[in-house]
């Protein structure tokens, strides 16, 4: 006897008991009966528009679409029968009517899939040989199921012109078969609204709002619409012509700590490009552009570092690994610990972290090892390492009734938690965002508090004292000027919230100010009781300060002044570790005492030169200039190495092995571990990342199941003080205008990186979307100064000048300026009064 939760029914003469609430096509699928269709699918809510899927239904009227339809008590259906299949092919040649469709219909089709193999590549589709969906096209796939033989109309092509103007995916809608699935995918799943049905009748056709380009339609080119589409009409500009993947490996996008899951598709020793995992603690089978576009051309750059390199003067010599691995050690030998550092990506994954702490631990003898999170939070390093205890799981997102965001931009490399927010507003949460420029929020949110750069810290500090347990006084809608109103309903918003939620992104962390804003934060989520969701740039920034690859902090995340510990972990090892003191950190570079070995992995700081008399650089590219490092040891990316990462919530995320390294190159561990071998250290005999993982979990328990699939949230257990990097000079914003400085001139950090280097210089889409090196000026700013897109300008104050090209953006408000640039190239302070004239223009 069925239970309350289950129909019976007869399918094509089965009788199956099914779930109460499926459609038919549902329940088809659940049985493995196949039904065709094209405009229906699993993560979709049903559309009944391409009308493939009819089926025949006992005592109900016409051919109802089996994707609409829901399965009913004794329902007898049928899927298969002559009159459904005549319809089906019916229907399919009223579609195929307005497609290129004669390799669908031609007796010689599968010949010419195996011979005429150079008629690839074409500009325009004209049949299946000539598109780049042939052979995985949904289409092709129904058309062969139906047995389609003939096409008893014309042919009528509709003479679109193929739109190449965008990055990352092509789209020729001369192939659209107008199935909705793109359409639906944007506005009903990414709740973006960016594409949308367009005209009527025959000249129906998808698009954007007046036709315009997609970039400018704030797309996030998430790539779900192409991932969903059936047939050849959006395609991916990397791999379009690559064919079909042979396998795919699920793993963790390595460009943020968010920790979204992908498949990588793989063919052969080559990533074709990456897909959407189903995760519903992440990502929700979403990704950003940055890991469904960006993978494949960073892992397969035709740069890639293959072999071990010594430059010496201005030559180059390839070596043996065996060579390379004698040549570091003989140096590293040499070294005493004060002249050593290490500074290691955060980036990388747990297992090479805790692998290189080890080495410069117990080989080195030394806590000279650091990551450049450092320098990239600047003076705000220690503070927001310190909100890590006040983190919670993005899912807070989902249930929370205010949600403030400071700084976050989720168009694009934060793209799948701009979904989450949208959805969080149509369940009625409400959304504050406090940023200085229009953005993706700003459309979005119930309040946009537009700040003045450099005021967002006086800003939050209202936010305290209102939230606080005796309120403000009156007087303080004074103090906070223009603002003030909203300042004073966000306030009230949130004291009134049973669930806030603060989410943080990267807009302010190269301020001056940057330390008293995160105080701030943690002081309002006192205030508040609000859960605090970090989204930091790096992918392992937790698992470098877990992993102990930090000067400050040892394995399992236990500051290295504890004495105790350090005893313990010694005895761990097999050696006597050096007590703690003073320490050089990546802050250091180029600036204190010059090292006699820097050893580099994964990370390319600006003081190169200066910092060291030897420097081994090791990951996979060479370095950008020549004669910066004097030993290159090639490294294996995160789509060639198993490991695990630690996301922004505490959660321990797999990275698997999809293919080989290229060339010579190794993992990171590996090629640590030879060096210690090689200067006859114990205890670096390690076979596998997971050898690694089980000495990690002897350090620190709480890491021993590192494949529980529930990969329960952590947030950060110890109090550990961090140094910063020296503090900028924070002046007021008040400046502008003062001292013939017009203009107010901010910087925010280039946060689009992996392994130190930003995506643009590797990808070349992620050039247009990611404007960095460039000033925004506005129509206004810009007519006045007498400059174009595109010209170079001098920026100049009392300590300051910088030629940049500028973009006129007409998002900029008038009279600011904004950039963003690596560390070393921001001014002090940030933000800056400036004036600017066009370069090569004499000033009056």
């Amino acid at each position: 006897m069925n239970s309350a939760h289950e129909v019976t029914i007869t399918i094509d003469n089965q009788t199956v008991a099914v779930e109460r609430g499926l459609t038919i096509l549902q329940a088809a699928e659940r049985n493995n009966i196949r039904i065709p269709t094209l405009c229906a699918h699993k993560d979709l809510t049903p559309f009944g528009g391409c009308r493939m899927c009819i089926v025949e239904v006992d005592k109900m009227r016409g051919l109802p679409t089996a994707c609409t339809t829901p399965v009913e008590e004794g329902m007898v259906i049928r899927t298969n029968t002559a009159q459904v299949n005549a319809v089906r092919q019916e229907i399919l040649q009223l579609i195929l009517s307005e497609h290129t469709s004669s390799c669908l219909i031609c007796d010689e089709k599968e010949e010419c899939r195996l011979y005429a193999t150079t008629i690839r590549k074409a500009g325009v589709t004209t049949g299946c040989r000539y598109c780049s969906n042939d052979n995985r096209c949904e289409l092709q796939d129904v058309a062969t199921q139906l047995g389609l033989k003939e096409i008893g109309y014309p042919i009528y092509y509709r003479h679109l012109p193929v739109e190449k103007e965008d990055p990352f995916f092509d789209r020729d809608y001369n192939i659209c078969i107008l199935c909705g699935r793109c359409v639906r995918m944007c506005q009903d799943i990414r709740t973006a609204g960016t594409l949308a049905f367009t005209r009527r009748g025959r000249q129906t056709t998808i698009g954007t709002a007046f036709h315009r380009s997609h970039l400018d339609a704030g797309c996030e080119f998430c790539g779900a619409c192409v991932s969903v589409c059936p047939t050849g009409a959006l395609a991916e500009k990397t791999n379009k012509w690559e064919g079909k993947p042979e396998r795919e490996q699920l793993t963790t996008c390595p460009f943020c700590g968010i920790g979204c899951q992908m498949r990588l598709q793989a063919k052969g020793n080559m990533i074709l490009g990456s897909l959407p995992a189903e995760d519903p603690l992440v990502n929700h089978g979403q990704l950003c552009v940055k890991g469904r576009f960006c993978v494949s051309e960073l892992v397969n750059g035709p740069e890639r570092l293959l072999k071990p390199q010594q430059r010496t003067g201005g030559s180059c010599a390839t070596l043996t690994w065996q060579q390379a691995i004698d040549s570091a050690a003989a140096r590293l030998s040499e070294c005493q610990p004060d002249d050593f550092g290490l500074l290691i990506s955060p980036d990388c994954c747990n297992e090479d972290l805790y692998v290189a702490q080890k080495f410069v631990r117990s080989v080195m003898r030394s806590h000279h090892i650091d990551t450049a999170a450092r320098i990239f939070y600047g003076p705000g390093f220690s503070a927001y390492l310190r909100l890590f205890k006040r983190v919670v799981p993005l899912s807070e997102l989902e249930k929370a009734s205010v949600i403030v965001c400071l700084g976050l931009d989720a168009r694009y490399g934060r793209s799948v938690i701009g979904v989450e927010l949208r959805k969080a507003i149509r369940q009625g949460a409400r959304v504050v965002t406090i940023h200085p420029r229009r953005h993706s929020l700003s459309v979005i949110s119930q309040q946009w508090i537009q700040s003045v750069p450099g005021t967002e810290a006086e800003i939050l500090r209202g936010l305290v004292r209102l939230t606080g347990v005796d309120g403000a006084s009156a007087s303080m809608a004074h103090q906070m000027g223009r603002l003030a109103p909203q300042i004073q309903e966000t306030a009230a918003l949130l004291k009134d919230a049973p669930a806030p939620v603060i989410a943080v992104g990267s807009e302010f962390l190269r301020y001056g100010s940057c330390a008293d804003i995160l105080e701030a934060i943690d002081q309002l989520a006192r205030n508040t009781g609000a859960g605090v969701v970090l989204l930091p740039a790096q992918s392992n920034l937790m698992g470098s300060i877990l992993m102990g690859a930090f000067p400050e902090v040892l394995p399992a995340g236990v500051p290295s002044s504890n004495a105790a510990r350090m005893r313990e972990l010694g005895t761990k090892w097999g050696v006597s570790l050096p007590e703690f003191r003073a320490f050089w950190t990546s802050a250091s570079l180029g600036s204190g005492k010059k090292l006699r070995v820097l050893y580099l992995i994964g990370e390319a700081p600006a003081q190169l030169r200066t910092a060291a008399d030897f420097i081994i650089f090791q990951d996979i590219y060479p370095p950008d200039l020549p004669g910066q490092a004097e030993l290159i040891l090639p490294a294996a990316a995160f789509s060639e190495v198993d490991g695990t990462l630690v996301n922004g919530e505490g959660r321990i995320q797999q990275v698997r092995q999809a293919v080989q390294p290229p060339g010579e190159a190794l993992a990171d561990w590996q090629i640590i571990c030879r060096i210690a071998q090689n200067m006859g250290a114990a205890g670096f005999d390690f076979q596998s990342a997971g050898d690694i993982r089980q000495e990690i979990s002897t350090v620190d328990p709480e890491l021993a199941d590192f494949n529980d699939n529930s990969r329960k949230f952590r947030p950060l257990l110890h109090q550990v003080d961090f140094m910063s990097s020296p503090a900028a000079r924070h002046e007021s914003a008040d400046m502008k205008g003062n001292g013939g400085y017009p203009l107010l001139f901010s910087v925010a950090a280039i946060e689009h990186t992996y392994r130190a280097r930003p995506l643009s210089s590797r990808v070349e889409g992620a050039c247009t979307l990611f404007a960095e090196g460039i000033v925004h000026v506005s129509p206004q700013d810009a007519e006045a100064a007498g400059i174009a897109d595109n010209d170079e300008i001098i920026l100049s104050s009392d300590h300051f000048e910088r030629v940049l090209p500028v973009r006129v953006q007409r998002d900029q408000p008038a009279g600011f300026l904004h950039a963003v640039l690596p560390p070393g190239e921001a001014p002090n302070p940030n933000p800056l009064p400036v004036r600017i004239r066009k370069k090569d223009v004499q000033s009056a």
